[in-house]
């Protein structure tokens, strides 16, 4: 009886090759869940830092910290900051737009920046940063952060002379516009104390030097010289 030769061998796996293929497969789905997972631990971690009381403070920080940084550009009829509130389904409860200057390759540049906060879903709402240089290849690419999300109302309020206002500039007024001297911002969360600023705006405020300080107590005009 002649040995058949390997011509005329049935194709298919032998037990090595399965055994091979079977290792070869368990590694991929080993590989696949410890991505998924990383990916699931990334997520919930960012979640977490966007939600939540620190969250909610460090978000006012930023706010708060750029507010102070807003100037009037030299340019003639355009309102240096625009500030409006909504009660209306589905649109941000309120939207705050002024403008920065931003270090540039030959000096400084400026930059447009809109603080809004947004409906989501349900009740629930995020404060979102649209940045966009006013000048340059990227004027027309804004570029959108996530400082905040989660159940909140974010009301800010202009304040000038002690007089505070939910719009700006204000309505109905024929005053070339103008920064207010100061932001008033508040952040409430369910269970949560309200979190409470007022910030100064430095450009509208003029804030004076000691030396011109002393020289307004002492009687003397601000700009006297020596």
């Amino acid at each position: 009886m002649s040995r058949a030769s390997p011509s005329t061998r049935l194709s298919g796996f032998t037990f090595v090759e399965l055994l091979l293929a079977l290792a070869l497969g368990a590694m991929v789905a080993a590989i696949l869940g410890v991505l998924v997972h990383g990916l699931l631990s990334a997520s919930g971690s960012q979640a977490a830092r966007l939600s939540g009381p620190f969250a909610a403070r460090a978000a006012l920080r930023t706010l708060a910290r750029e507010i102070s940084c807003a100037f009037a550009p030299p340019v003639e009829d355009l309102a240096p900051l625009r500030l409006a509130a909504s009660t209306e389904i589905g649109k941000p409860q309120v939207v705050l737009s002024f403008y920065v200057p931003v270090p540039g390759p030959l000096g400084y540049d400026v930059e447009q920046v809109t603080y809004e906060a947004a409906p989501t879903r349900r009740d629930r709402y995020e404060i979102r940063r649209i940045s966009a240089p006013c000048s340059g290849p990227y004027t027309n690419a804004p570029v959108t952060n996530l400082l905040f999300e989660g159940r909140f109302t974010l009301a800010i309020e202009a304040v000038t002379n002690g007089t505070p206002c939910a719009e700006w500039p204000p309505p109905q007024t024929q005053d070339k516009p103008t920064l207010p001297a100061s932001l008033r911002l508040t952040l409430t969360m369910p269970g949560q104390e309200a979190l409470q600023t007022e910030v100064l705006i430095q450009a509208a405020a003029g804030i004076r030097s000691p030396v011109d300080r002393q020289a307004q107590d002492a009687g003397e005009p601000a700009d006297a010289e020596n």
